[in-house]
């Protein structure tokens, strides 16, 4: 085969591979359903009471050159890789009661700062809410809920966007380690059973 048969060949794939892309995309969109008022609206209620728990299901960490070598090393949980990591069947959550948070979700990352005896290997926190506000967001039909915490040695910054379907994406920023993000879904707590 000549070169400019191949050359010909190449640019006839890469038309199909960009069509296919290009449908799949278009698919997708099509068959995104748009959420309910009554969706909304029991999403609201359940904001509005802000009593919620968030498990994450996924961490997405920054890609670094550390955690590639642990990649590399086989040290991911399976199904996961340098920036999307499983978390099925490790326990975490991120609980939400009137003004009181409490989080303790597990970490992939570097850390900028040394960190002293006895400080937390994952994002863990316990207290009162600062600056906590939520507002749903009708341009990505999703509650959005941003408040600061600290433990004793960090600060965390934490903003959440919660789906109708209650689907939750929430992305942590620390003074002290790079940020992360967490994908899972939230529910309800029953005041009376704190669960």
């Amino acid at each position: 085969m000549g070169y400019n048969a191949l050359s010909i060949l190449l640019k006839a794939m890469g038309r199909k591979i960009l069509y296919l892309l290009f449908s799949a995309l278009l698919w997708n969109c099509s068959t995104t359903k748009a959420p309910t008022e009554a969706e909304i609206s029991s999403l609201q209620e359940v904001m509005q009471h802000q009593s919620f728990e968030f498990i994450a299901e996924w961490a997405n960490p920054m890609a670094t050159r550390s955690l590639n070598s642990i990649s590399n090393a086989g040290l991911l949980p399976p199904g996961s890789n340098v920036t999307r990591i499983n978390l099925m069947g490790n326990p975490n959550y991120l609980r939400v009661m009137g003004d009181s948070v409490s989080g303790n979700l597990p970490y992939y990352g570097e850390r900028q700062f040394n960190a002293g005896y006895g400080s937390a290997t994952g994002i863990e926190f316990d207290g009162r809410a600062k600056s906590y506000s939520g507002v749903y967001d009708a341009d990505k039909n999703a509650f959005k809920i941003q408040f600061k915490a600290k433990n004793n040695t960090e600060q965390y910054t934490v903003n959440m966007f919660v789906y109708p379907n209650r689907t939750a994406q929430v992305s942590v920023t620390s003074s002290d380690r790079l940020s992360i993000r967490y994908e899972g879904a939230i529910k309800e707590i029953d005041k009376d059973n704190n669960q």
